[in-house]
């Protein structure tokens, strides 16, 4: 989760950048790091040597152990990618791409005002205008 905030939070700082953007994402990310050593620092009181152990084989940035040698993928690992939810996401993904242009179509037929008239709220707020 820390790498994906990292990423997360740069993506969306580059996107708004905002002083506000960039305070929020130092925090966010500042979180995650502190999660990532209390959760080692937990682990490790909890169960020792043990942890440790397995420490030394793993790593907090993905595919860091593999490319070190500590650690090798099984002849098989393809197969971890071959699954329904994966294919879905993936799928859903490229669609979501592709329909972008239909989305921001119908995007642009709706009025930009604080209300569209015919919502089930409009006994509500026109009697507020």
């Amino acid at each position: 989760q820390y790498v994906g905030q990292v990423m997360w939070s740069a993506a969306h700082l580059a996107m708004v950048g905002t002083s506000f953007t960039a305070l929020t994402m130092a925090l966010l990310v500042g979180h995650h790091a502190f999660a990532c050593w209390n959760g080692d620092r937990r682990l490790e009181d909890e169960h020792g040597e043990n942890f440790l152990k397995i420490k030394e084989r793993t790593s907090v940035i993905p595919f860091q152990a593999i490319w070190e040698g500590r650690q090798q993928l099984p002849e098989d690992y393809w197969k971890e990618l071959v699954r329904a939810p994966f294919i879905l996401i993936a799928v859903g993904s490229i669609g979501a791409y592709f329909a972008h242009p239909y989305m921001q179509a119908g995007a642009a037929l709706a009025r930009n005002s604080g209300l569209s008239a015919g919502g089930i709220l409009d006994p509500i707020f026109l009697e507020l205008n």
